[in-house]
């Protein structure tokens, strides 16, 4: 998504079509359909030609071809890019004035499979606060992964970082009157532990990380999550040593939903 909008703010500011192809690991039309823009495209869409078609991938930043930091495309080129993080998130891009959330609604809208799994969760849009945390494999083996060696090795130290998370969570509660509190994590383990105080939490039975093959209920519920965060009247993320300090999953959301956000350490 941050590479997305990234992408379709400077389209947008040169006055170009924007299409996005998304097939792997998940059809991201399946989940998401165009709301303004036109966006779906395939494979077969694309042009390869020698002379009109220009590729930037990030992972060449260090290059004259890098889609860093670009703001102005030739006319009556294609460009091709890929590989590409795009980490900006601002409220509004400074080069065009454009904001983060208009941006994202303009493309993009739940398809009625989505819409129908928002609506049955029973909650009203601002009504509750959001809160997500990332576990990553600190309290069970989520996910193999080479950037965050997280994993705690005893239950004493699993069960006093679930409870300092529980505290934070309570002190959210407080901070805002007693609202509801909803809470996401990638954790069962940890959304199991929360029985035992005031907030809720939602059907938590198929957790998964979409940025690997999974299965079609994994990657329903991620959007399902993101939406409701969105959602939220404001969102939190809870960051701990031993939490993965680099996820914008609950920042996304809070830009999909233009709600304010905020970071709990606990």
């Amino acid at each position: 998504m941050k590479a997305i909008i990234n992408c379709y703010n400077i389209a947008k500011l040169n006055g170009y079509d924007f299409r996005i192809v998304f097939k792997i690991p998940f059809r991201l039309e399946d989940y998401l359909q165009p709301n303004k823009v036109d966006w779906v495209a395939d494979y077969g869409d694309l042009n390869y030609s020698i002379r009109g078609t220009k590729f930037f991938n990030e992972m060449d930043f260090l290059t004259e071809d890098s889609w860093i930091g670009r703001t102005e495309l030739v006319k009556n080129r294609e460009y091709h890019c890929y590989s590409y993080i795009g980490n900006r998130q601002p409220k509004v891009f400074p080069e065009s004035g454009y904001e983060w959330s208009n941006l994202y609604g303009e493309l993009f809208r739940p398809t009625p499979r989505l819409q129908s799994a928002i609506d049955a969760c029973g909650y009203d849009e601002d009504s509750y606060v959001a809160v997500h945390l990332r576990f990553v494999n600190a309290l069970e083996n989520f996910e193999e992964v080479t950037c965050c060696d997280n994993a705690l090795h005893t239950e004493k130290e699993k069960t006093a970082l679930i409870n300092r998370c529980k505290q934070g969570l309570l002190r959210i509660k407080e901070e805002n009157g007693g609202c509801r509190v909803m809470v996401f994590s990638d954790s069962k383990r940890f959304l199991d532990s929360l029985v035992d105080i005031s907030v809720e939490v939602l059907n938590h039975d198929n957790i998964g990380h979409v940025s690997h093959e999974g299965d079609d209920a994994s990657t329903l519920k991620t959007f399902l999550d993101l939406y409701m965060i969105a959602r939220a009247k404001k969102v939190y993320r809870i960051d701990a040593p031993e939490l993965y300090a680099w996820s914008g999953f609950a920042l996304t959301g809070a830009m999909i939903g233009g709600k304010d956000f905020l970071t709990e350490k606990v």
